[in-house]
């Protein structure tokens, strides 16, 4: 059994450690305040924009791709995916194959959309105070809807709209799922990624979102790797053949 001396001394070593951890929450509520604050500036009602392409006009493929590739919690989270944020961290630290960022489809919206580009711990933080006022206000559909209509493609191609008729000569709506996969594999870095100049880069980027799509059950096993296979099209240039 414990001595009573002990048990004074387990308790008061409970206590200070309590009073601790309230103190740190203090510090820490006070420390993340400004930027709270400064999320709380911004005008929301730039969302959603008119232009906005509908979801209805999406193939499934296309949002399993872009989902797949930039957020695949992002139908169950609130704006901050933090098992993602650790995923990527353990990824980045063992140098795996294709390099995982911690911004959800949410986050990038907030930041594309009101200019947070900073690359600081500030803009971060602002970003995610700002990421969960915009889950909080609207669905996710409205949320994607906005990230597809205003997200970077490369070659002067912002949206989606106009990067499947940029690339290759389509609506939206009559996207393959090989070319969904390509344009999902551009956002993380579409300059240096785009097919016009930068065709093999381009389908590995691709073959990376097809793998994606298929470790979570959005393609078969068989059917990415099939996919795989298949060259890249792009409207005005010549066939892209696999190497």
């Amino acid at each position: 059994m414990m001595s009573p001396r002990l048990k004074r001394l387990l308790g008061r070593a409970l206590g200070l450690l309590l009073v601790l951890l309230l103190a740190g929450l203090a510090a820490l509520f006070v420390a993340l305040r400004p930027y709270k604050e400064r999320a709380l500036a911004f005008n929301l009602t730039t969302l959603p924009q008119a232009h906005a392409v509908e979801i209805a006009r999406l193939p499934q493929h296309v949002v399993d791709a872009v989902v797949a590739s930039e957020d695949s919690r992002f139908f169950d989270h609130g704006g901050l995916d933090l098992k993602g944020i650790c995923r990527a961290a353990l990824v980045n630290f063992r140098g795996e194959q294709g390099r995982q960022g911690a911004s959800t489809i949410t986050q990038q919206l907030a930041r594309q959309t009101f200019g947070i580009l900073e690359k600081t711990m500030d803009r971060k933080l602002v970003e995610a105070f700002l990421a969960r006022r915009i889950e909080g206000a609207f669905d996710k559909q409205t949320i994607l809807s906005n990230y597809l209509s205003i997200i970077y493609f490369g070659n002067g191609f912002y949206g989606i709209e106009a990067a499947a008729s940029g690339y290759f000569g389509k609506e939206v709506e009559d996207l393959t799922v090989t070319e969904a996969a390509t344009l999902a594999g551009l956002i993380k870095a579409p300059s240096a990624l785009e097919p016009f100049q930068h065709p093999e880069r381009a389908r590995r980027a691709r073959n990376l979102v097809l793998g994606r799509m298929a470790s979570e059950d959005l393609l078969s096993e068989d059917e990415a790797n099939r996919l795989r296979q298949q060259p890249i099209r792009v409207s005005h240039q010549e066939e892209m053949a696999p190497m």
